[in-house]
């Protein structure tokens, strides 16, 4: 049975058993190759390649403290795997010489270079060269700064000169007759009895002026003797700010997140300062304790507060904050420098919140910081406390900065700073918005803290009970109210600001 092909030619597959058959002579070639010892050597080539990717990837692993904390980026960047020259694979055991003669199963690969031939390529040579320059760098920096403390830094003057200063604001009042205690060491005693919101309306029928505040450009409140009492001091000269502040609100949030889910803290929790969660860290001297010691917290707040004071943006705030202190009340700051430098001598136990900060210590109020009418009597008397704002809220409507005795009431934006002296006077904030946030930074000094370092390191009650004692307190007191004085003498009148800068920053 044959067929027909396209190309016509008659096809049948029984012919194909008529084809003679053509035998093809092959050759048989014994050798000694083991082909067991080379299945032996690659697989023992694969575990020695596996461990050694197991010990690298187990050096590398970082422990952390906190599990949820975020690890800190290191100096150097990473090199990059794919810039790495790719590893030569493992060759197989040679043959043994009475096999020499058999033909080998493979081409036997080149001989590796040894380490003193290897040259890297370019790229990853500049990587290195850039990694070992950023080492030296940051080990120049650590030692620069090794000995330095936060009382060691100068302000920027030129800070004056890139913001324009608006035309101060004067108020008829004179600072000399806030309430002080009689030591005029903390604030006097009192009981305020309100612990809600004074709404904008409620203020201005009680005779409260509007200061309207564009939040960047300093302006500073004066009393009746010219004294800078309050400074509105703005935003630093840096377009990456607003960044800087929804980081470190972004941060405050997340603290606050984990409190109510770890049922630290309940929402709604009333304490006379507001609703807020207020979180606290740094050293503090008062209310019973015997000596001065850092803020307590129980471990979960602790370690909230610590993870707080590494984030970055929050320590910009405070340092600028310091440094508002500087620039605006130089011997005042000069006079936290001279004191606190040798309180934390004296108390190595003492942490410093902030390397970049003056003040000891610092509260961050997480989540609808708008506080009650309250006055921190703790706080130094003549000091001054700096706040930050953060969060989205319109401050034009609400989240006002008002104070009692100056009956001012000023618009406070988000990401703006200021400095009022909190422990004489009374203040608070205007309710904000319904679906707005506010969040704020604040730092102070307890009035306990420069008592201490003044009578000797030691309580009132300790030098009183030594012989003279009573004699020593009163010779540094003074008669009552020349301490007071003494202490307003510390702000700056806005003629003599100048002055005073050069008189503190560039004397020899």
């Amino acid at each position: 049975m044959s067929r027909l092909t396209r190309s016509g030619v008659q096809f049948s597959p029984y012919e194909l058993l008529s084809l003679p058959k053509t035998v093809r002579p092959f050759q048989v070639i014994q050798t000694n190759l083991s082909l067991d010892a080379l299945l032996h050597d690659a697989v023992a080539d694969d575990d020695r390649h596996a461990a050694a990717q197991d010990a690298a990837s187990s050096s590398a692993e970082d422990e952390w403290e906190d599990f949820d904390d975020v690890p800190l980026k290191s100096a150097l960047p990473p090199t990059s795997e794919s810039t790495l020259p790719p590893t030569p694979p493992s060759p197989l055991t040679p043959l043994s010489p009475s096999s020499s003669a058999c033909p080998s199963p493979r081409p036997s690969p080149p001989p590796s270079p040894g380490p003193s031939s290897h040259k890297p390529c370019v790229s990853v040579q500049k990587a290195r060269d850039k990694q070992q320059a950023a080492l030296r760098r940051a080990r120049r920096r650590q030692r620069q700064h090794a000995n330095e403390t936060p009382y060691d830094k100068r302000p920027d003057l030129r800070y004056s000169q890139t913001h324009r200063e608006q035309e101060p604001h004067e108020v008829h009042f004179d600072l000399a007759e806030a309430p002080a205690a009689a030591g005029a060491w903390i604030g006097r005693r009192r009981t305020l009895t309100t612990r809600q919101l004074s709404t904008l309306p409620e203020l201005l029928d009680e005779g409260g002026e509007v200061v309207e505040w564009n939040g960047r450009d300093p302006k500073l409140i004066l009393d009746a003797e010219g004294r800078i009492i309050a400074i509105l001091l703005g935003t630093p000269e840096d377009e990456e700010w607003p960044a800087v502040i929804a980081d470190a609100v972004a941060a405050m949030k997340r603290a606050r997140r984990e409190a109510i889910q770890s049922r630290e803290w309940r929402v709604g929790t009333l304490h006379r300062r507001g609703t807020h969660l207020p979180l606290r860290g740094g050293a503090s001297f008062g209310g019973g304790q015997k000596q001065p010691g850092n803020l307590c917290h129980t471990p979960f707040m602790r370690r909230l507060v610590r993870r707080l004071l590494r984030n970055k943006s929050i320590r910009r705030i405070a340092g600028f904050q310091s440094m508002g202190l500087a620039l605006y009340a130089p011997k005042l700051y000069q006079y936290y420098c001279k004191v606190l430098r040798g309180l934390f001598q004296k108390h190595p136990n003492l942490i410093h919140t902030f390397s970049n900060s003056v003040f000891p210590a610092l509260t961050l109020n997480c989540g609808d910081a708008v506080s009650f009418e309250h006055c921190d009597i703790f706080n130094l008397v003549h000091g001054l406390c700096p706040i930050t704002s953060g969060g989205h809220f319109n401050h034009v409507l609400g989240g006002h900065l008002y104070l009692r005795q100056l009956r001012l009431i000023i618009q406070f934006p988000s990401g703006a700073t200021v400095l009022i002296p909190s422990g004489c006077l009374d203040h608070g904030n205007t309710p904000i918005q319904t679906g707005e946030t506010r969040y704020s930074v604040t730092q102070y000094a307890a009035g306990g803290l420069f008592r201490w370092a003044a009578y000797g390191y030691q309580s009132a009650k300790s030098l009183l009970a030594q012989p003279g004692g009573e004699d020593v307190k009163k010779g540094f007191d003074g008669v009552p109210g020349s301490r007071w004085k003494w202490g307003l003498d510390l702000f700056s009148k806005f003629d003599e600001l100048d002055r005073d800068r050069v008189a503190v920053f560039q004397s020899p």
